[in-house]
């Protein structure tokens, strides 16, 4: 739906809204012979599988005589909405002018369908069993994006002739500001501590959110001490907790058993058969600003029309 006006001679304004929501969308399963979690007030806890003194877990696929059985089913979500905003000036007095403005929000339960994820930012195939911690933000969500263009006909005194009304006349200067806010990712646990056994591609857990800490460091383009911060604050993120009631289901991170080349009773209050809180796509990346800059001039040759020009 638009809505426009005109607010002055060559001046119009358009305000417009789009929405869209889909349902039964297909969503990639990366491998249903995996071990399928419980869900407890802490979240999705996997089953108490320690490892052994040879460093092995016991199979807990559904079916070990067969290895990943990838799948689709139309089991997810998505919608859009956006505000947008739009001015125009037509060429007159020799400006032309034009700017845009888009608030938008893309959520969804996956980017994806048939094949994996193609944006670099995502997970290739999320947890297809857990649609209430898979709704967020989409991988493409840009929340704000807006862009400036603008033309100017250098004014030359109409009285100028001769060389210099050849040199001076027809110059434009012209230019393009983009301004685009980040696109989301997602933190993530490497290997695969939560015993998933997934014989795909995505074999990994999530960390818990600390509340009140900043998932990024705004100043991440300065180096204190020498010290470069990196764009994320890991600082915000901790492994998941073993609360009282899943404790004594709870592999602890680091745990290896008595008897093995390194034992070790892990990180106290650990647990890595737990997915964390911290959620899809809940970090947004650094914003985007790019400003293109033109220079032109219009030769004017009347032998072949009074319209025709080269620019250069």
């Amino acid at each position: 739906m638009n809505v426009q006006r005109e607010i002055a001679p060559n001046l119009t304004a358009t305000v417009g809204y789009i929405g869209s929501h889909g349902v039964h969308m297909l969503i990639r399963g990366d491998d249903g012979n995996m071990v399928l979690p419980t869900k407890t007030s802490a979240g999705y806890l996997w089953p108490y599988n320690p490892p052994n003194a040879a460093g092995q877990t016991k199979d807990l696929r559904v079916n070990p005589n067969f290895g990943g059985i990838r799948f689709m089913s139309f089991g997810t979500s998505a919608s859009y909405e956006a505000l947008q905003l739009n001015v125009q000036k037509r060429m007159s007095h020799g400006f032309q002018f034009g700017g845009s403005y888009t608030y938008s929000k893309a959520m969804d339960d996956s980017s994806a369908t048939i094949a994996g994820d193609a944006f670099s930012n995502s997970v290739t195939s999320w947890f297809w069993f857990a649609p209430d911690i898979s709704h967020a933000p989409s991988d493409f969500d840009v929340r704000h994006s807006s862009a400036i263009n603008g033309i100017w006909q250098v004014p030359v005194s109409p009285s100028l002739h001769g060389p210099a009304a050849a040199v001076l006349r027809g110059w434009e200067l012209g230019g393009v500001l983009k301004m685009n806010s980040g696109i989301p990712t997602t933190p993530l646990i490497g290997g695969d501590p939560l015993g998933v056994q997934n014989s795909g591609s995505d074999a990994f857990s999530i960390p818990n959110r600390i509340p009140g800490r900043d998932p990024v460091n705004h100043n991440f383009k300065s180096n204190p001490g020498g010290v470069f911060l990196g764009y994320i604050n890991y600082n915000a993120f901790e492994l998941p907790k073993a609360t009282p009631e899943i404790a004594s289901q709870c592999v602890p991170f680091g745990f290896s058993p008595a008897g093995s080349r390194n034992p070790n009773p892990g990180i106290p209050g650990t647990c890595s058969n737990l997915i964390g809180n911290a959620g899809r796509n809940s970090i947004v990346g650094p914003g985007l600003f790019n400003l293109d800059f033109s220079t032109h001039k219009d030769f004017a040759v009347p032998k072949i029309s009074e319209s025709f020009k080269v620019q250069f």
